[in-house]
């Protein structure tokens, strides 16, 4: 079922404040696993298929900078390929190879792609650094993801939510 577009627009609008009182309501454990699931659907094509190899004792790092937010990202080490999958790891314990940081809105841009990353980094909205060769690896395999896989809900939100990120940005 889709959210009606008031609701939806709602929450864009309150999306900061929203978003970081839901960081502290919820268990870190719950935010993980939905992070986690969206991501390993959005990639089973590529983990299947060997593409994300390149991720194997790689760390990368996505920091949300206006919601002080951040996750340390790597590959299972799982020799069977139906297994393989994104993993989180501790922040105390993570040392990343490459950062990706910037605003929420930024991230839903990138993740909406209805900005390409380039543009984002090109605009200083997005950052990159460490291994870049890493991070244009990984940057490009984003913009592939196939978003129609996430939910309905999820999608519409996206959508509205960079529709209105757009028009704020060309008025």
């Amino acid at each position: 079922m889709l959210l009606p577009k008031r609701i939806t627009t709602l929450l864009v609008k309150n999306a900061n404040p929203l978003f970081s009182f839901a960081h502290k309501l919820f268990p870190n454990r719950l935010e993980n696993y939905a992070l986690l699931k969206i991501l390993n659907a959005l990639a089973r094509e590529y983990l299947y298929s060997g593409e994300l190899d390149f991720m194997q004792d790689k760390i990368a790092k996505v920091t949300i900078t206006d919601l002080d937010l951040s996750w340390f990202f790597t590959l299972s080490n799982h020799e069977n390929v139906k297994n393989k999958r994104l993993i989180l790891l501790d922040s105390e314990s993570a040392k990343a190879d490459v950062m990706f940081s910037g605003g929420l809105n930024a991230m839903v841009l990138m993740a909406s792609q209805k900005v390409d990353p380039d543009t984002l980094f090109f605009k200083r909205q997005l950052n990159i650094t460490g291994d870049t060769e890493l991070g244009l690896e990984i940057k490009n395999l984003i913009d592939q993801f196939d978003i129609s896989l996430l939910q309905k809900p999820v999608r519409q939100v996206l959508d509205i939510w960079s529709e209105s990120l757009l028009e704020v940005q060309n008025a």
